[in-house]
């Protein structure tokens, strides 16, 4: 929502009120003394970078969404995460994925299959193609609020 609203979309006083409440949450978290232990400033950093991360990509998919066909759009998607994880795959875990095949047994290559279905399909293909689909009628904006709100 701050990118948005730099960028001059108008974004409604309640998506204010939900970020001042997410972030006085957060707040309210860290000052917890029993969990002074668990902050750590590098996990905070990289939570951060990683929403700014995924709001960069939410204001990209709400543009595209509107230029490219949403089934288009979703398939070059996977294609490219498919073809970048097989590509590190072979590059930094060629050696490791050869051991874990030849040790391996019917069951764990039968619950692999199962969860690369489940991730290929429910993770990495359903969920974003209806996410195009709604982030077109609902903006980045709200889009980022609803992501932030799952537990």
């Amino acid at each position: 929502p701050v990118a948005q609203g730099l960028m001059g979309v108008p974004i409604p006083s309640r998506i204010w009120s939900a970020i001042g409440l997410a972030l006085g949450g957060v707040f309210m978290f860290t000052q917890d003394p029993s969990q002074r232990d668990c902050a750590t400033l590098t996990g905070d950093g990289l939570c951060a970078l990683a929403a700014i991360f995924y709001a960069t990509y939410d204001l990209r998919l709400f543009k595209w969404g509107k230029i490219v066909p949403t089934n288009e759009l979703i398939t070059t998607k996977m294609m490219t995460q498919s073809l970048l994880s097989l590509g590190l795959l072979f590059v930094l875990g060629l050696d490791e994925t050869r051991t874990f095949l030849s040790d391996a047994s019917m069951r764990d290559l039968q619950l692999v299959g199962a969860v690369s279905l489940w991730s290929g399909f429910a993770v990495n293909a359903l969920a974003p193609y209806l996410q195009v689909s709604g982030q077109q009628a609902v903006g980045p904006a709200r889009a980022q609020i609803l992501y932030a709100s799952q537990p």
